[in-house]
């Protein structure tokens, strides 16, 4: 998957560590940070 500055980012969905489901359209027009965690075990 490419991206650029300026072009609008795929809908995506994630879930939070409460288990809340959130969708990337939700914040369209907003800023947001993603932080992204890969547990090893």
């Amino acid at each position: 998957m490419n991206s650029a500055v300026g072009h609008v980012a795929p809908d995506f969905t994630l879930q939070d560590t409460f288990g809340k489901s959130h969708r990337s359209s939700d914040y369209r027009g907003r800023w947001i940070l993603l932080v992204l965690h890969r547990h090893l075990s």
